[in-house]
């Protein structure tokens, strides 16, 4: 079965290639890779197209179909199959993957026991991530036929066909925005902020629910929830921290960008997906975090190869090299959340951004209302707390605010909705009092 190798050459560069069951890396999808993907793209970006790709291709083995071999033979996808394939877009992968399973099964079971079978439920995903499938798999087609049948003498009569394939599929992008209706809603972003609170309470070093054992994986652990919490940073951001890049007497955190770093050991390198910046923290956790680095970090064997502040503490060939994404999803985050899985299921490693935003929100409103009171104290308008809020998320365009501020907009407006709708009460219990009043 295909699937996505990662190579990490000398200097540093991630290079995604889908290979097949055997390890042989598919020819025309790693040529597009190399010409098209690889001169501006990262890693990440390069491994979701190749997964739309892949998408693609379960189509072809759903329908018996072989797209690149039909192309070289001068036959395009018609339109049936470009709308057969839109719509094959529009659904989640691993669903689909479940049900072709479970139909292929269904043909060698026994008549006695096929009512038991069940098709499942096939997901959808939003229709902005099929838009992005079907632009994926336009270049890819369109690259590939160009590529294959240049050499053709009748290229010249095929050029424009090639073209009108790419925008027919193109044109099949599904219409509007998926964050439109409930979407919306903040608590769709993150689970309100008292859920946060609480599940930070558990994960305190010394908390009788500490999920974690081991001593020193509650301190490296616990450090991780509490500047995740504190400065609103990504997990890839966090776990791409070196140890130069907390200033432990001023008090603040450095994103850097380091994409393509040659000396980190992972074959998915974390990285910051925005722009650099410094982050204030408390003194308290920086001293936390000092101490951490000189007593707890300075014993795990093989840590002092590697500058990254947060590494693995369990024995075996990958100790003391730095925290990946999985284990940080499953090994950190996980075990936290399984503690009260009713209570933190919808807590993700996004959603502590929210969660700081929120906050920082909460703040600025609590020093205007100061302001009102005390001379003294400068209040902070609209464009001071967007330039903040922008400096803190490392954000380059205004508009990105939008999404990480709705569930404080929105108590605001209840807020608002509730002072009026007290207003217009008691002015209709006056007016009836009145009209009492005035009856004989």
């Amino acid at each position: 079965m295909a699937h996505i190798m990662q190579l990490v050459f000398s200097g540093g560069e991630r290079y995604p290639m889908l290979v097949d069951s055997t390890g042989l890396p598919d020819f025309w999808v790693t040529l597009f890779v190399t010409e098209r993907l690889r001169v501006s793209l990262k890693q990440t970006a390069i491994e979701n197209t190749i997964r739309n790709v892949i998408h693609l291709k379960l189509w072809e083995e759903i329908n018996g179909r072989d797209l690149i071999a039909e192309i070289s033979q001068s036959e395009f996808p018609s339109d049936a199959d470009i709308a057969s394939i839109r719509d094959h877009c529009l659904l989640h992968s691993r669903s689909i993957k479940e049900w072709h399973q479970a139909t292929k099964n269904r043909n060698v079971l026994k008549f006695s026991a096929s009512h038991s079978v069940t098709t499942p439920h096939i997901q959808a995903i939003s229709k902005d991530h099929a838009a992005n499938r079907l632009v994926h798999i336009a270049n890819f087609l369109h690259f590939t036929a160009r590529a294959m049948l240049r050499q053709r003498t009748d290229f010249t009569t095929l050029f424009p066909v090639i073209d009108d394939m790419k925008k027919r599929i193109i044109a099949q992008k599904p219409k509007g925005k998926c964050n439109k209706g409930l979407a919306n809603e903040p608590d769709a972003k993150a689970p309100p902020p008292e859920v946060f609170e609480r599940l930070m309470a558990v994960v305190r070093e010394d908390s009788p629910d500490n999920p974690y054992k081991n001593p020193s994986i509650r301190k490296r652990n616990a450090l991780m929830f509490d500047v995740m919490y504190e400065t609103g940073m990504r997990s890839g951001e966090i776990l791409g921290i070196q140890i130069g890049d907390v200033d432990f007497q001023l008090g603040k955190i450095t994103v850097a960008r380091r994409h393509d770093n040659p000396i980190d050991p992972r074959l998915r390198q974390p990285v910051a997906k925005t722009l650099e910046r410094n982050i204030p923290i408390n003194m308290e956790l920086a001293k936390k975090l000092r101490t951490y680095v000189m007593e707890v970090r300075s014993q795990i064997p093989s840590a002092n190869k590697n500058p990254f502040l947060f590494v693995t503490h369990k024995r075996g060939k990958y100790q003391g090299h730095p925290i990946s994404d999985s284990s940080f999803r499953n090994r950190v985050l996980g075990p936290a959340i399984s503690e009260n899985s009713e209570l933190f299921a919808e807590i993700c490693r996004h959603g502590f951004r929210h969660n700081f935003n929120y906050r920082l929100s909460k703040k600025i409103d609590a020093i205007n209302q100061l302001a009102k009171v005390d001379a003294t104290i400068k209040p902070i308008n609209e464009k001071e707390e967007i330039q903040i809020r922008m400096q803190l998320n490392g954000w380059a365009s205004e508009n990105s605010a939008q999404i990480y501020n709705l569930r404080h907009i929105q108590e605001m407006a209840n807020k608002l909705m509730r002072e009026e709708m007290d207003d217009l009460s008691k002015h209709i219990r006056k007016g009836h009092v009145i009209c009492n009043q005035s009856q004989p």
